[in-house]
């Protein structure tokens, strides 16, 4: 008889675990629709025109810088260019680079990664009840 006490207590104790996971996900889901409609007031508010010339005016600026340089300078300068010192110098940065891609601890920022998405699913979870209050 104590068997089935424990076995029915154990059944209750998933039940219960498994409705708080179905609650944080669906406050998930409310606090990811409050987001995106914020995000989406956001870009009803942008004026497509006005950044349109904006765009316009960049472009005819850097129409203006291009047409002013002297490609026949540059060239010269490629030309006097030292190749082998170069190649010398991006060597060197290159072993420095690998010797620090080897001390990166990648099982740290694993969980560093993993903490924040648990902070964003607590985020969007507390807005989700927000929204559902």
């Amino acid at each position: 008889m104590g068997e089935l006490k424990n076995l029915v207590a154990d059944n209750q104790d998933i039940v219960v675990r498994v409705k708080a996971a179905g609650r944080q996900a669906a406050m998930a889901g409310l606090g990811l629709v409050e987001v995106l409609k914020a995000e989406g007031e956001k870009l009803q508010a942008i004026d497509f025109n006005a950044k349109g010339e904006e765009l316009k005016a960049k472009a005819l600026e850097l129409k203006t810088k291009l047409q002013a340089v002297d490609v026949k300078a540059e060239v010269e300068g490629l030309k006097a260019l030292d190749l082998n010192a170069k190649a010398e110098e991006l060597k060197a940065l290159a072993l420095e680079l690998k010797g620090k891609v080897l001390a990166v601890d990648a099982k740290a920022e694993v969980e560093k990664l993993l903490a924040e998405v648990q902070k964003l699913f607590a985020e969007l979870v507390a807005k989700g009840e927000q929204r559902a209050a």
